[in-house]
Protein backbone atom coordinates (compact mmCIF):
# COMPACT_ATOMS: atom_id res chain seq x y z
CA UNK A 1 0.00 0.00 0.00
CA UNK A 2 1.31 3.45 -0.87
CA UNK A 3 2.37 5.70 2.05
CA UNK A 4 -0.12 8.40 0.99
CA UNK A 5 -2.96 5.87 1.16
CA UNK A 6 -1.92 4.91 4.67
CA UNK A 7 -1.82 8.57 5.67
CA UNK A 8 -5.27 9.21 4.22
CA UNK A 9 -6.67 6.33 6.23
CA UNK A 10 -4.93 7.51 9.39
CA UNK A 11 -6.23 11.06 9.08
CA UNK A 12 -9.74 9.89 8.24
CA UNK A 13 -9.78 7.67 11.31
CA UNK A 14 -8.31 10.49 13.36
CA UNK A 15 -11.24 12.66 12.40
CA UNK A 16 -13.80 10.59 14.25
CA UNK A 17 -12.16 7.64 15.94
CA UNK A 18 -9.67 8.59 18.61
CA UNK A 19 -6.45 6.63 18.94
CA UNK A 20 -6.46 4.27 21.93
CA UNK A 21 -4.96 5.51 25.16
CA UNK A 22 -2.13 2.99 24.86
CA UNK A 23 -1.00 4.55 21.59
CA UNK A 24 1.45 6.84 23.32
CA UNK A 25 2.98 6.69 26.80
CA UNK A 26 3.74 10.42 26.54
CA UNK A 27 0.11 11.11 25.64
CA UNK A 28 -1.07 9.09 28.62
CA UNK A 29 1.20 10.99 30.97
CA UNK A 30 0.07 14.27 29.42
CA UNK A 31 -3.57 13.27 29.89
CA UNK A 32 -2.94 12.75 33.57
CA UNK A 33 -1.92 16.39 33.75
CA UNK A 34 -4.77 17.70 31.61
CA UNK A 35 -5.95 21.05 32.91
CA UNK A 36 -9.69 21.26 32.36
CA UNK A 37 -11.13 24.68 32.96
CA UNK A 38 -12.41 25.08 36.51
CA UNK A 39 -15.98 26.02 37.35
CA UNK A 40 -14.79 29.54 38.14
CA UNK A 41 -13.00 29.82 34.79
CA UNK A 42 -16.02 28.46 32.95
CA UNK A 43 -18.26 30.96 34.72
CA UNK A 44 -16.17 33.82 33.34
CA UNK A 45 -16.69 32.45 29.83
CA UNK A 46 -20.38 31.63 30.34
CA UNK A 47 -21.67 34.00 27.60
CA UNK A 48 -19.49 32.24 25.01
CA UNK A 49 -20.36 28.79 26.36
CA UNK A 50 -24.08 29.60 26.24
CA UNK A 51 -23.75 30.83 22.67
CA UNK A 52 -21.86 27.73 21.54
CA UNK A 53 -24.21 25.30 23.32
CA UNK A 54 -27.30 27.06 21.97
CA UNK A 55 -25.92 27.17 18.43
CA UNK A 56 -24.88 23.50 18.36
CA UNK A 57 -28.05 22.27 20.09
CA UNK A 58 -30.31 24.19 17.69
CA UNK A 59 -28.61 22.83 14.59
CA UNK A 60 -30.87 20.43 12.74
CA UNK A 61 -28.88 19.62 9.61
CA UNK A 62 -25.64 20.57 7.90
CA UNK A 63 -24.57 19.86 4.33
CA UNK A 64 -21.08 21.04 3.52
CA UNK A 65 -18.05 20.44 1.38
CA UNK A 66 -14.98 19.91 3.51
CA UNK A 67 -11.24 20.19 3.06
CA UNK A 68 -8.99 18.16 5.32
CA UNK A 69 -5.32 18.96 5.88
CA UNK A 70 -3.24 16.03 7.13
CA UNK A 71 -0.28 16.37 9.50
CA UNK A 72 2.12 16.36 6.53
CA UNK A 73 0.17 19.11 4.75
CA UNK A 74 -1.50 16.89 2.15
CA UNK A 75 -5.09 17.74 1.21
CA UNK A 76 -8.19 15.61 0.91
CA UNK A 77 -11.78 16.69 0.42
CA UNK A 78 -15.31 15.42 0.49
CA UNK A 79 -18.87 15.99 1.63
CA UNK A 80 -20.12 16.21 5.21
CA UNK A 81 -23.74 15.62 6.25
CA UNK A 82 -25.14 16.01 9.75
CA UNK A 83 -28.70 15.34 10.88
CA UNK A 84 -29.22 15.73 14.58
CA UNK A 85 -29.64 13.81 16.71
CA UNK A 86 -27.20 11.05 15.97
CA UNK A 87 -26.68 11.00 12.23
CA UNK A 88 -23.47 11.83 10.35
CA UNK A 89 -21.94 11.03 6.98
CA UNK A 90 -18.38 11.79 5.83
CA UNK A 91 -17.93 10.94 2.15
CA UNK A 92 -14.36 11.41 0.95
CA UNK A 93 -13.63 12.27 -2.67
CA UNK A 94 -11.28 10.08 -4.74
CA UNK A 95 -8.55 9.07 -4.38
CA UNK A 96 -9.33 8.73 -0.65
CA UNK A 97 -11.31 5.44 -0.46
CA UNK A 98 -13.13 6.22 2.79
CA UNK A 99 -16.77 6.48 3.86
CA UNK A 100 -17.95 7.04 7.45
CA UNK A 101 -21.66 6.84 8.30
CA UNK A 102 -23.52 7.03 11.61
CA UNK A 103 -27.15 5.94 11.90
CA UNK A 104 -27.62 7.39 15.37
CA UNK A 105 -25.74 4.96 17.59
CA UNK A 106 -23.06 3.20 15.54
CA UNK A 107 -20.40 4.68 13.29
CA UNK A 108 -19.54 2.54 10.27
CA UNK A 109 -16.11 3.07 8.72
CA UNK A 110 -15.73 1.58 5.21
CA UNK A 111 -12.53 1.32 3.20
CA UNK A 112 -13.41 0.85 -0.48
CA UNK A 113 -9.90 -0.19 -1.47
CA UNK A 114 -9.47 -2.81 1.24
CA UNK A 115 -13.19 -3.68 1.25
CA UNK A 116 -13.18 -3.61 5.03
CA UNK A 117 -15.91 -2.52 7.43
CA UNK A 118 -15.38 -1.38 11.03
CA UNK A 119 -18.08 -0.51 13.54
CA UNK A 120 -17.66 1.63 16.65
CA UNK A 121 -20.06 3.25 19.07
CA UNK A 122 -20.75 6.87 18.14
CA UNK A 123 -20.43 7.77 21.83
CA UNK A 124 -16.81 6.61 21.80
CA UNK A 125 -15.76 8.87 18.93
CA UNK A 126 -13.97 12.16 19.23
CA UNK A 127 -16.66 14.42 17.76
CA UNK A 128 -19.71 12.22 18.16
CA UNK A 129 -21.03 14.67 20.75
CA UNK A 130 -21.90 17.07 17.89
CA UNK A 131 -24.75 14.74 16.99
CA UNK A 132 -26.17 14.53 20.52
CA UNK A 133 -29.68 15.79 21.24
CA UNK A 134 -28.58 18.34 23.83
CA UNK A 135 -25.03 19.62 23.92
CA UNK A 136 -23.58 20.70 27.24
CA UNK A 137 -19.93 21.67 27.54
CA UNK A 138 -17.98 21.10 30.72
CA UNK A 139 -19.66 17.82 31.70
CA UNK A 140 -18.76 14.60 29.83
CA UNK A 141 -17.05 16.86 27.31
CA UNK A 142 -14.46 18.86 29.21
CA UNK A 143 -13.29 22.31 28.13
CA UNK A 144 -9.58 23.06 28.29
CA UNK A 145 -9.51 26.46 26.59
CA UNK A 146 -11.76 29.20 25.21
CA UNK A 147 -10.39 32.12 23.25
CA UNK A 148 -11.79 34.93 21.11
CA UNK A 149 -9.85 37.13 18.70
CA UNK A 150 -10.19 38.73 15.27
CA UNK A 151 -13.82 37.67 14.95
CA UNK A 152 -13.08 34.00 15.68
CA UNK A 153 -14.07 31.99 18.76
CA UNK A 154 -12.09 28.84 19.55
CA UNK A 155 -13.23 26.18 22.03
CA UNK A 156 -10.93 23.26 22.84
CA UNK A 157 -12.54 20.04 24.09
CA UNK A 158 -11.58 16.64 25.51
CA UNK A 159 -13.61 13.66 26.62
CA UNK A 160 -13.36 13.66 30.40
CA UNK A 161 -13.25 9.88 30.70
CA UNK A 162 -10.75 9.47 27.81
CA UNK A 163 -8.54 12.57 27.78
CA UNK A 164 -5.58 10.69 26.27
CA UNK A 165 -7.49 9.95 23.07
CA UNK A 166 -7.03 13.37 21.52
CA UNK A 167 -8.57 16.82 21.59
CA UNK A 168 -10.93 18.74 19.35
CA UNK A 169 -10.87 22.48 18.77
CA UNK A 170 -13.99 24.02 17.25
CA UNK A 171 -13.62 27.35 15.46
CA UNK A 172 -16.62 29.63 14.99
CA UNK A 173 -16.96 32.87 13.10
CA UNK A 174 -18.63 35.55 15.24
CA UNK A 175 -20.54 37.46 12.53
CA UNK A 176 -22.47 35.48 11.59
CA UNK A 177 -21.95 32.95 14.37
CA UNK A 178 -21.17 29.76 12.50
CA UNK A 179 -19.03 26.62 12.79
CA UNK A 180 -16.18 26.97 10.31
CA UNK A 181 -13.32 24.64 11.23
CA UNK A 182 -12.43 21.65 13.35
CA UNK A 183 -8.87 20.95 14.44
CA UNK A 184 -8.12 17.47 15.79
CA UNK A 185 -4.97 16.66 17.75
CA UNK A 186 -4.49 12.92 18.23
CA UNK A 187 -2.75 11.03 21.03
CA UNK A 188 0.62 11.42 19.31
CA UNK A 189 0.17 15.20 18.88
CA UNK A 190 -0.44 14.92 15.14
CA UNK A 191 -2.76 17.69 13.96
CA UNK A 192 -5.49 17.35 11.34
CA UNK A 193 -7.68 20.28 10.38
CA UNK A 194 -11.06 20.19 8.67
CA UNK A 195 -12.59 23.28 7.07
CA UNK A 196 -16.28 23.45 6.20
CA UNK A 197 -16.89 25.17 2.88
CA UNK A 198 -20.15 26.41 1.36
CA UNK A 199 -22.08 25.00 4.33
CA UNK A 200 -25.87 24.92 4.21
CA UNK A 201 -27.90 24.66 7.40
CA UNK A 202 -31.41 23.43 8.14
CA UNK A 203 -32.14 21.84 4.77
CA UNK A 204 -34.17 18.58 4.71
CA UNK A 205 -32.12 15.37 4.61
CA UNK A 206 -33.54 11.88 4.12
CA UNK A 207 -32.73 9.30 6.79
CA UNK A 208 -31.58 6.80 4.16
CA UNK A 209 -28.55 9.01 3.54
CA UNK A 210 -27.28 7.78 6.90
CA UNK A 211 -27.85 4.08 6.27
CA UNK A 212 -24.74 2.13 5.34
CA UNK A 213 -25.24 -0.09 2.30
CA UNK A 214 -22.35 -2.49 2.03
CA UNK A 215 -20.85 -2.22 -1.50
CA UNK A 216 -19.48 -5.74 -1.13
CA UNK A 217 -23.00 -7.17 -1.30
CA UNK A 218 -23.55 -5.64 -4.74
CA UNK A 219 -20.29 -7.19 -5.92
CA UNK A 220 -21.38 -10.61 -4.67
CA UNK A 221 -24.74 -10.33 -6.46
CA UNK A 222 -23.07 -9.38 -9.74
CA UNK A 223 -20.87 -12.47 -9.73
Amino acid sequence: MKPIALLMRATAICLLIAYPASASMAATEQAGNTAFMSDAQLAKQQPIIDKVERYLSELTTIVSDFTQIAPDGSLTSGKFYLKRPGKMRWQYNPPTPILMVSNGSTLVYYDYELEQVSNVSLDSTLIGFLAEQNIELGKSIGVTDISSSAGVIRVTLLQRDKPSEGQLMLEFSEKPFMLRNMVITDATNQITSVSLNDAKFGIPLEDNLFVFRDPRQNKRKSR
